[in-house]
Parts: C-alpha cells; structure tokens; sequence
C-alpha cells in the first residue's frame, strides 16, 4: 500500500475505533482497480509570515523619507525611534555621549560611502573642516575603508549632508539594510588585475545603491547635487543605470519604480561586498 498522511491530517481525524478501521475517515479512497492501493491528496495551508515591525515601517516610510523628514525639523535635539531607524539608511546612527550624566546628550555619527576606500583630496579637507567646525574634530577610519565623524548635531545634520553630497561623495547606503560601502584591496599595484578589482568595486556599488529620491529630498531641498559622485564617472562606460532594470526574467527586477532592486521592504539585513 502507498499512504501520503501529513501530519496535519492527524489532528483533524475522529480517534475513534471505526475510524481506524475505515479508511475514508482520512479521507482515503480505495482504487477501483485493486483494493489493496490507497490514494489522497492533501494540501497543508499556507503558513503567512508575520512582518517584523521594522519591515513594517520600511514599507510605510515611502522610500526612506518618512517620519525622518518631519523630525528633523522638530525643536528637539533627537529624533524618535522610527526616525532612527531610517536614518540609518541615510549613513547616520544617533548616539549619546557616556560621559555626560543626567539628561542625554544627543549626537549623530556619519559614515561615508567611500568605495574601494578611496578619499580625494579636495574631500578630505572637507571632512577636516566639518569635523573640526560641526564635529567633535577628528576623523575615524573603519575597517571597511570609509570614514566617519562623530559628535554632530542635529541642527548641522543638514549642513554636513549637503556639503558632502554637493562635492561628488554620498553617506547614501553607509549604513542600513541596503549593500554597504564595497571594499577591495588597498595594495597600490598597477597589474591588471589589481585595477579590475578597484573598477569593480566601483561598478557594484553603482549598482547597489538605493535609487530613492527621499536623499535629495531632505538635505539638498528637492535638488540635484552640485556634482555627481566621483566614483560613478570612473565606471560610465559600464552604463550601469540602465543594466540596472534589464530584465533577465529571474525575478531580479522587483515591480518597484523607484526601487527596482530593493522594492519598498529594501533588504532584511545588511550585505556586505
């Protein structure tokens, strides 16, 4: 005899003695041709997976915009929870200074999106003097080849975004459930394949970044940056943008047209190249 019994049918059957002995109680049919075969189908329900409650708020935020922009306008010098946490996706955590007791100091750290870690020059001065002017004067280099300032506040958040962003760098993707800043290896060597590992880098972050307008909507006031990130104009011949929507029909392309890649939801956790 062939049986299929999941284990769902089980819970639903009478535990009675002629249940037991009469097979159509399982809703088990004899085969007309031989007594001896049994047969059924059964379907177990569809289990729906509960959304988390940051997936929720991702999928309300409209693209990494909301409740962030109306707290930054607030006169408090900290946003709420779901603020904080998109945020994140802006290159920014919001912390406290330790060593000041009582009422808590709040503060934001920025992180720079800084592929294959390379820092030009006129950059670098930047972030020299927002860190001395609107930071807390100094630098911090991380282990994924970008840099972050810390102790900003919320009042220069604005400011410091803006004056990055209009330079040709971003903090877009430095932080959140988004792929990261993408690093390769820092040896100065001129072979081949060294210089197709950095122009890779470049590529794949270009490609992964979130394409959401809700970036130069809060710190550049609806406009375009005063120039492009200095990265992408190392990787146009790869026309990056448009291979970014190219349908190959596996199910890459998500029905999102601000997000192709991501979709509302962007990713679980974050991805690290």
């Amino acid at each position: 005899m062939k049986f299929q019994l999941p284990v769902i049918l089980l819970a639903t059957c009478p535990l009675t003695s002629s249940a037991f002995l009469n097979p159509s109680s399982f809703g088990i049919q004899k085969s007309a041709k031989s007594s001896s075969t049994l047969s059924m189908v059964l379907e177990k329900a569809p289990k729906v997976k509960k959304l988390s409650k940051l997936e929720i708020l991702k999928t309300k935020s409209d693209h990494l915009t909301n409740p962030l922009k109306e707290q930054l306008v607030t006169e408090e010098i900290s946003v709420n929870k779901d603020a904080m946490q998109i945020l994140k996706y802006h290159g920014s955590y919001m912390q406290t200074n330790r060593e000041v007791k009582g009422k808590k100091d709040f503060q934001f750290m920025l992180r720079l999106k800084q592929p294959a870690g390379e820092l030009p020059p006129d950059l670098y001065r930047l972030l020299d003097d927002l860190s001395a002017k609107m930071g807390q004067g100094d630098l911090r280099a991380t282990t994924r080849q970008c840099f972050q300032l810390h102790g900003i506040l919320k009042g220069n958040l604005k400011t410091v975004i803006s004056s990055i962003m209009n330079i040709g760098s971003s903090t877009v993707g430095a932080c959140g459930d988004v792929s990261r800043n993408v690093m390769t290896t820092p040896a100065p060597f001129a072979s081949p394949e060294y210089a197709y590992a950095n122009e890779w880098s470049k590529v794949f972050a270009q490609l992964f970044r979130p394409m959401t307008p809700a970036f130069s909507e809060i710190w550049l006031d609806g406009e375009k940056a005063a120039s492009v990130e200095y990265w992408s104009k190392d990787v146009e011949k790869y026309n990056v943008d448009a291979n970014m929507v190219q349908d190959n029909g596996r199910g890459i392309i998500l029905p999102d047209s601000v997000e192709p890649l991501y979709g509302d939801r962007y990713l679980p956790r974050k991805f690290k190249i």
